[in-house]
């Protein structure tokens, strides 16, 4: 038995348990203990005093960040996480001599816990969009965020909207009803138009969040931006556009393709060929490094 506990993690962990049922489907039975109990495993992340952790006795203690650590220090000091953790987990690439394996936030949005051929998180997100792609759609384009602090967001819209009405439901240019808090809620609204824009907040080594995937799994050509081409592995260009938010004439020119050529962007799969080996990857890798860990 896996005794495991979680601090400065989401308020509620017992509703966040995707890293509890990952351990149970790849390493072994868990039994969730107070982080004061020296558990086996110690996950953490950003939300309180990281120094708190460094007393803590565990065999192996995580860190897995879902957001722009630049936005949450001193969490974003390299050196201190490596001083403090045995796995710091995220966005950034693998590298084992630092500690660091790559698992990125969208992996825990879907109740995949490892690779299988026939039933996994690629295609449930291409079953999901040759649904809703298919529906009648009632509404142009739709936004759905809280803020716009990089002003990306904005622009984005700015160039849209002389097209069609953007729907927004939520805080940032809201003009319609409120939606429900829950996942299915933004994607049946998402669904109701052809264009989702879909940027991310900032800029990150290889952040790229789940918010593309919510706007694939809706049936919807995403208007993207973010540190880079999101997941160039495993989604194939064709299937978003990615604005090019720093030259505003080339971005008014993207749109406009956009705009009158919609079917070139829904030609083909979502995803590539080969996107299963990087998605195995994801699961192995962590797997692999926590049983290490758990070993040592």
């Amino acid at each position: 038995m896996i005794t495991l506990a979680y601090l400065n993690f989401w308020e509620d962990p017992n509703n966040d348990d995707y890293f509890t049922i990952f351990i149970e489907k790849n390493i072994g039975k868990v039994r969730l203990v107070n982080y004061n109990e020296n558990p086996d495993i110690l996950i953490s992340s950003v939300n309180g005093d990281i120094y708190k952790i460094k007393n803590i006795n565990a065999k192996c203690k995580l860190f897995f960040y879902g957001e722009n650590l630049h936005n949450y220090p001193p969490y974003n000091n390299d050196a201190l996480l490596y001083e403090i953790f045995d796995l710091i987990v995220g966005f950034k690439e693998t590298d084992l001599n630092k500690k660091q394996i790559r698992f990125p936030l969208w992996l825990i949005y879907y109740k995949y816990y490892n690779y299988d051929k026939t039933d996994n998180i690629l295609t449930y997100i291409q079953n999901k969009y040759n649904k809703n792609i298919n529906k009648t759609k009632t509404i142009f384009a739709s936004i759905v965020a809280r803020h716009d602090s990089g002003g990306q967001r904005s622009l984005i819209c700015s160039k849209l909207s002389k097209y069609g009405k953007i729907w927004a439901p939520s805080q940032f240019l809201k003009n319609t009803n409120s939606i429900g808090s829950k996942l299915e809620d933004k994607i049946n609204f998402i669904s109701k138009g052809l264009y989702n824009v879909c940027p991310e907040n900032s800029c990150y080594e290889k952040y790229f969040t789940e918010k593309i995937f919510h706007a694939f799994e809706s049936g919807t050509i995403p208007l993207y931006w973010g540190v880079n081409y999101p997941e160039e592995e495993i989604i194939n260009k064709n299937k978003y556009c990615f604005c090019d938010i720093q030259n505003v004439d080339n971005l008014e020119h993207q749109i406009k393709d956009l705009i009158q050529n919609p079917q070139k962007y829904l030609v083909g799969n979502i995803f590539k060929d080969d996107a299963g080996i990087y998605i195995n990857n994801f699961y192995t890798s962590l797997t692999d490094q926590i049983i290490a860990c758990l070993d040592k």
